[in-house]
């Protein structure tokens, strides 16, 4: 059994006393490490955005902080292999040192006013201000930074005529690999500043280059193709729906979708009607209809034809301006009854038939006048014709009456005459019908005998009254 020792009161006092000195030495140096550990810095255990600052001032932890940001690499990937590096400063990206600095400085005064004997673990995420300098980044991404691999343009969708479908299809896009650095800039900045936000100071940013940051070519969905598309197939839809009837009297021809169909011009991604086509057909068109200033046939009263070549009677179409109308007609895309366009228009007409029933006719070597109106006879007489001399024969030929005038005074200068009659029909070159009252009788050879006029027809003032009332201005006219 081990035998207890005991101290003595004094003994006693005297460890107590030094336990108690060890204690406030202890505790002195404590608190003189603390204010030399603490004095002038932000403290122990203390960190920004993770990075370690501990006892370090505003100053010093402001260029720990702009070098750690400034030294973050990016590192750039394709196809699985690196192709470039870079930093945050080589790019132009910096913290504003001014604000930042500011907030260290209000943390560290914060720090010290709340200094503790026994520091605890503490990571602050103090406000910052990152600034760009744009242009160096721009001249940093440029796409021969980026590997010397060969690269494939985009090609962008575009529209086609498809010959089977008779219609404009839109032929896919390609997508290449060439860099668009335009995009490469957006996308960079975007993740730049992705990363950034979730981590300042933190490691290596990794960027991976794809379709991202290519040249993008235009999709055969996008609004441009689509729109083109719809239009051109409109276009193609508005043509094959034109029609034009053109109308002759009671007669018509139809300018089918068939024809108008054939004349659709596909180049490219242009749609056209080809006016060559459209041009030929007009001019048939006036070929097949026209009825002035060519050769007329008529078939006589007297059942026998004859061909009557001074024609200026009947229907010019003009040509230029049917063109033009039958365009347009064409690019309504809808079904178009009309006239043709004329230059010159007679008084009716039914298919080539310019009369329509409807004509005076005479007969100088007979002597003799019929007038007809819808295919009816109305009146027929005898007449008295300029006598056959050149310079007074009446005209042979086709021509519409002028106008009616009723009182009218002929004159003439040259063989020194004026007379007054009550019915004038003019023709041609001063020729008309008109009545002869001074005519003892009309017909036989009176015109030949001294009787006849300077070239006017001249007409028994009944008869002549009789045609002046059946018709009008236009009226034809045809003398054989």
């Amino acid at each position: 059994m081990k035998k207890k020792i005991r101290l003595s009161r004094k003994a006693q006092k005297i460890i107590l006393g030094v336990s108690i000195a060890a204690a406030v030495l202890l505790a002195a140096g404590l608190f003189l490490y603390i204010y030399i550990s603490d004095n002038g810095t932000l403290g122990r255990s203390i960190s920004v955005y993770g990075l370690d600052v501990s006892k370090l001032n505003a100053e010093e932890a402001g260029q720990k902080i702009f070098g750690t940001f400034a030294d973050r690499e990016v590192v750039f990937e394709e196809d699985g292999q690196e192709v470039f590096r870079t930093t945050f400063s080589e790019l132009g990206y910096s913290l504003d040192e001014a604000s930042l600095k500011t907030e260290l400085v209000n943390l560290q005064a914060q720090r010290e006013a709340e200094r503790r004997v026994f520091s605890v673990e503490e990571d602050f995420k103090l406000p910052y201000q990152v600034v760009k300098n744009q242009e160096q980044e721009k001249a940093v991404l440029v796409s021969g930074n980026f590997g010397d691999k060969e690269r494939t343009a985009s090609s962008d969708a575009y529209v086609q005529y498809d010959e089977n479908a008779k219609e404009f299809v839109a032929v896919n896009e390609s997508q290449g690999n060439q860099i668009d650095e335009a995009r490469l800039l957006t996308y960079v900045s975007q993740t730049l500043d992705d990363a950034i936000f979730k981590d300042p100071l933190g490691g290596d940013v990794e960027i991976v280059l794809g379709t991202e940051v290519y040249r993008q070519p235009v999709k055969a969905d996008s609004e441009t193709i689509q729109t083109k598309l719809k239009d051109l197939n409109g276009q193609l839809e508005t043509y094959r729906n034109a029609s034009v009837t053109y109308t002759f009297g009671e007669s018509t021809e139809v300018l089918g979708q068939d024809v108008i169909g054939s004349w659709i011009k596909v180049a490219g991604d242009t749609v056209s009607i080809d006016q060559e086509a459209a041009k030929a057909y007009v001019e048939n068109l006036a070929t097949n209809y026209n009825t002035i200033y060519v050769p007329r046939t008529l078939h006589t009263s007297y059942g026998s034809d004859v061909t009557i070549s001074n024609n200026e009677y009947g229907f010019q179409i003009d040509q230029s301006a049917e063109l033009v109308q039958l365009l347009a007609d064409i690019g309504s895309g809808s079904p178009v009854t009309r006239d043709p366009v004329y230059s010159i228009s007679g008084m009716k007409r039914n298919g080539k038939d310019d009369l329509a029933g409807s004509y005076i006719e005479v007969s100088l070597d007979s002597q003799h006048l019929w007038l007809y109106k819808d295919g009816a006879l109305i009146t027929e007489t005898d007449i008295v014709s300029g006598a056959p001399t050149p310079e007074r024969e009446t005209y042979r030929g086709a021509w519409p009456i002028a106008y009616k005038a009723s009182p009218y005074t002929l004159t003439s200068d040259v063989y020194g005459y004026t007379t007054h009659v009550t019915y004038w029909m003019p023709f041609v070159y001063g020729q008309g019908l008109h009545d002869a009252t001074w005519q003892s009788s009309f017909g036989g050879n009176r015109y030949k005998s001294g009787a006849g006029s300077h070239g006017c027809i001249n007409l028994p003032k009944d008869q002549a009254a009789l045609i002046y009332n059946t018709i009008d201005g236009g009226y034809p006219i045809i003398i054989y």
